[in-house]
């Protein structure tokens, strides 16, 4: 197999860094949500400067207070394993999105695949620098609320929203060409 991009389809490197960050936003989406679980309405920052509140989100834990030991988040080792396991899973999709852009500029990108009308092509370009530029900013603005504040926090979400909006075009773009158009468009990034 080949490493770099060439005129028939990506490289194993552009591949890879493809799939290692796909599974690493699955699994932050699955510890994101158990986090959520174990949040109990306190928030999701660190809380400073909110009065009675402060320091009862996820940066200081839950504000001092004992966990009842149920659920998957004690058989997990409770919300500061699980918080650091998305401070890293967030870290790797922010090292690994800027690999991905070092990658991307040092290697040329294969042709467009036929099957994609001009109309698609915008919407692939499109999506694709939306999916880039919230990698980059979802991490940034989680790792900001954990060390300094939760100012950021609207950005933080709004990324995630603008994500899962661009992300479900990617993946309803490919759906298509691989269900409708039956074109293996798919195919160019296994």
């Amino acid at each position: 197999m080949r490493l770099r991009n060439d005129a028939s389809g990506y490289g194993a490197v552009t591949k890879t860094l493809h799939w290692v960050t796909v599974a690493a936003l699955v699994a932050q989406l699955v510890v994101g949500y158990l986090l959520d679980e174990d949040d109990g309405g306190q928030g999701r920052g660190r809380g400073r400067g909110r009065g009675e509140e402060s320091g009862r989100g996820r940066g200081r834990g839950r504000g001092g207070e004992d966990d009842d030991g149920e659920g998957v988040l004690a058989a997990l080792g409770g919300d500061d394993v699980l918080l650091r396991v998305h401070v890293l899973l967030g870290v790797t999709i922010l090292v690994v999105t800027v690999l991905r852009i070092v990658w991307r500029r040092t290697t040329p990108l294969p042709p467009w695949a036929p099957g994609l009308s001009a109309g698609e092509r915008r919407l692939a370009h499109a999506t694709e620098t939306a999916l880039y530029v919230c990698l980059l900013v979802m991490p940034a603005t989680g790792i900001t609320l954990l060390l300094v504040d939760d100012d950021l926090l609207p950005l933080h979400v709004a990324s995630h929203v603008a994500f899962f909006v661009a992300l479900a075009l990617h993946v309803g773009l490919v759906i298509k060409h691989q269900l409708v158009d039956r074109d293996r468009l798919l195919h160019r990034m296994l």
